[in-house]
């Protein structure tokens, strides 16, 4: 018994069923321009698949309105291909739920509409959606700001406090701060920074922080801090 959306309430407010639709079912294009080929998969080897793509194998996602043949590729009995617009009454086709093999319907995309396909029976696992507008795509957004480097520092077990480079280039940095003793801390402070760990603190850290040229003081409180960082 064939399917349709009468028996799946839910799923008609993403269809629109139109009789007079069907009549733009038709076996192949007329014309002596041949108008763009969408093809359309549904049910390969009777699994919940279905797609449609363009005739790269691109799925299709965003395309400009215009007369269009969709090949459609139902390789199954227990599933079809039906596509259809809330926008648009004037394109709604399927397959039947009995047929298996290639037909082509085709159909005229108006602009800035939304169209929908689904299998009737399976169509709350087996759809999908398209849109149709012949405005330009926006610009993608810039590319996120690369990382900080990172600069490593830290604190010994014997309570030694380190940094691993002394001369730096101004700019902002990771600072990867890996404390392991109880007895003491790491603390830097210069120009826009003053940041330290706890004296009972064991663990890592990490701080983003902004070096302006000059000199950083870092070391272990409560001593003086004695170590140089050099930001040129």
């Amino acid at each position: 018994m064939q399917a349709t959306f009468d028996a799946v309430p839910s799923f008609i407010g993403l269809f629109t069923s139109s009789v007079a639709a069907a009549a733009l079912a038709t076996g192949a294009s007329a014309g002596p321009a041949a108008n763009p080929v969408l093809i359309a998969t549904v049910g390969t080897n009777d699994g919940f698949d279905i797609g449609l793509a363009d005739a790269t194998g691109a799925r299709v996602a965003r395309i400009a309105p215009g007369t269009y043949d969709f090949l459609v590729r139902d390789r199954s009995r227990l599933h079809n291909f039906h596509l259809a617009s809330n926008e648009d009454p004037t394109v709604d086709f399927r397959t039947e739920l009995e047929f298996v093999g290639e037909q082509t319907f085709t159909a005229t995309l108006r602009d800035e509409t939304e169209y929908a396909y689904a299998c009737e029976p399976h169509w709350r696992v087996m759809n999908g959606s398209f849109v149709v507008s012949s405005r330009p795509l926006p610009p993608p957004p810039p590319e996120p700001p690369p990382p900080p480097p990172i600069l490593r520092a830290g604190v010994t077990a014997s309570g030694r406090p380190f940094l691993a480079k002394r001369t730096v280039a101004a700019g902002r940095y990771r600072l990867d701060v890996r404390d392991r003793s109880r007895r003491g801390n790491f603390h830097i402070a210069g120009r826009g920074v003053n940041r330290r760990t706890g004296i009972r603190f064991t663990g890592g850290k990490t701080w983003t922080v902004k070096l302006a040229r000059g000199a950083y003081r870092f070391g272990s409180d409560p001593k003086p801090l004695t170590g140089s960082l050099r930001v040129r």
